[in-house]
This record gives C-alpha cells, sequence and structure tokens, in this order.
C-alpha cells in the first residue's frame, strides 16, 4: 500500500545489482543447496521431511562428485 503512495520505495528488479550474476553462480554450490534441503526438511518434518533429507544429500553428493570429476 506504501508503495502505491510513493512510487519510488518500489525495490530494482534483481537482474539490475551488480552481483546478480555472482549470486546465481553462488545458488549452485554445495553449501547453499544443502541448506535449501535442511529448509525444505525442517518445513516438512512430519511428512518424512529429515528422511527425504537424506536422500536429498545423497543425490547432491554425487552430483557434485560428478562436477568435480568433470572439471
Amino acid at each position: 500500500e506504501k508503495i502505491k503512495k510513493d512510487p519510488s520505495l518500489k525495490l530494482p528488479p534483481l537482474e539490475s545489482y551488480p552481483d546478480y550474476q555472482e549470486a546465481l553462480k553462488e545458488k549452485e554450490c554445495l553449501t547453499y543447496k544443502l541448506g535449501e534441503a535442511l529448509i525444505k526438511a525442517s518445513n516438512n518434518w512430519y511428512g518424512g521431511g529429515y528422511i527425504k533429507l537424506l536422500l536429498e544429500i545423497r543425490k547432491l553428493k554425487k552430483e557434485f562428485k560428478k562436477k568435480a570429476n568433470h572439471a
């Protein structure tokens, strides 16, 4: 509502920030993906989220080993 009254409060699009490309690279790193998986698991703990977390960790580990071997 405040933005409607004062459009100067609106943030610019993410793509316009100088470190946008660096942030996209960071989203591909192992620690970011592990944190993302942990957050998803804790939000869904009652539905087997932590079991899914273990499976996701295995998957990420394989993925990053494969990337490391190709690099």
